[in-house]
């Protein structure tokens, strides 16, 4: 008997993705190449860092009085396969206007949380939204050492802009915001 024929999962657009109801999934989902993919739950430290850092950026927004917003896991489309392709980056600042729309419109500034359990869907998310035209940056933080997790620390700096990817230690939201 032969082996079983492999089954074709249907796949789906970015606008069917953001009007989709879920389909019972429950957590932090994307959509990948046409296939959503579900993504295991954050670790304590995970949220923690994640909070803290929406709540430095948050604070250097209203202080500073820019025109922006800062967004967790708010869906993003790279412009890399943008019909099917929506991610939802740790973090997202954008300086447009809240329009109500399904996606976090061009983000400046995006920040992925480095966990050990996902770090090839992690890397694959960041060279995906490097694609977004009105990215400056992307800040990948140590999620694995609390201590080297916070912005005036370490952080590894993905370099966006004319096909360029370099990495370097560097404070990058630090850097970014003054």
């Amino acid at each position: 008997m032969a082996g079983a024929e492999p089954i074709d999962k249907p796949l789906m657009t970015a606008d069917e993705f953001l009007n989709w109801d879920g389909g019972g999934l429950i957590g932090k989902l994307e959509l990948v190449n046409g296939e959503v993919r579900a993504m295991s739950p954050a670790s304590g430290t995970h949220a923690l860092i994640q909070a803290n850092l929406a709540g430095l950026i948050w604070n250097q927004i209203r202080t500073r009085k820019l025109p922006c917003r800062v967004g967790t896991e708010a869906p993003v489309q790279p412009q890399l396969h943008a019909n099917d392709n929506v991610r939802a980056p740790d973090l997202a600042v954008t300086s447009l206007p809240d329009k109500d729309t399904k996606t976090f419109p061009d983000p400046v500034l995006i920040i992925e949380i480095m966990s050990p359990r996902n770090q090839k869907e992690t890397w694959e998310a960041i060279y995906a939204c490097a694609t977004i035209p009105a990215l400056h940056e992307i800040a990948v933080v140590d999620g694995i050492s609390p201590r080297r997790s916070l912005p005036a620390r370490q952080c590894r700096r993905v370099a966006v802009g004319r096909g360029s990817f370099g990495t370097r230690r560097d404070n990058a939201a630090r850097k970014y915001w003054g």
